[in-house]
C-alpha cells in the first residue's frame, strides 16, 4: 500500500431511506430602531428544500399554569455536508408541514483530520407543542 491509497476519500455514504425536509430561514429588513442593522423578516422568508432525516431524541411535557407544553429534541442529518442549514432555521418534512423544529445547535460537518472526509452534516433541533 502506498502514500495515496492509505489517504484516499472514502466512497461517498449512501443514506438511501432520506426524505425531502424544507428549510425555512427569516429574511431581512432593516432594522426601524437601527438603520446601520438588519432584522429578521419572518413575512418573506427563505425557503430551500433539502435531503435529510431527522431522529428523535427525547421529549419532555413541562406544566407552566394553565399550559402544558411538550419540548422534544432532536437530530437531522443530511447527506450532503454543505447544506446550508443555521441556527433559527425552522425545518419541516415536505409532507407535514405541521411538524416544524427549530435549529438549536450549530451544525456540524466534521471532517476526518486524516482524509479530509466530511460524511454529514448533523444539526441538533428543538420542537414545542402546546
Amino acid at each position: 500500500m502506498n502514500d495515496t491509497t492509505l489517504f484516499a476519500q472514502p466512497p461517498g455514504l449512501s443514506m438511501p431511506a432520506t426524505e425531502t425536509l424544507v428549510r425555512i430561514r427569516a429574511g431581512t429588513k432593516p432594522d426601524p430602531y437601527d438603520p446601520d442593522a438588519t432584522a429578521s423578516d419572518w413575512t418573506h422568508p427563505d425557503t430551500i428544500e433539502i435531503e435529510g432525516f431527522i431522529a428523535s431524541a427525547s421529549s419532555m411535557r413541562s406544566p407552566d399554569g394553565l399550559d402544558t407544553p411538550v419540548e422534544s429534541s432532536a437530530v437531522l442529518t443530511c447527506p450532503d455536508p454543505d447544506t446550508d442549514v443555521r441556527v433559527g432555521d425552522v425545518i419541516h418534512p415536505k409532507t407535514d408541514p405541521r411538524r416544524r423544529w427549530q435549529v438549536v445547535g450549530i451544525p456540524s460537518a466534521d471532517r476526518n483530520p486524516f482524509t479530509g472526509w466530511r460524511p454529514t452534516l448533523e444539526a441538533q433541533l428543538r420542537e414545542v407543542r402546546g
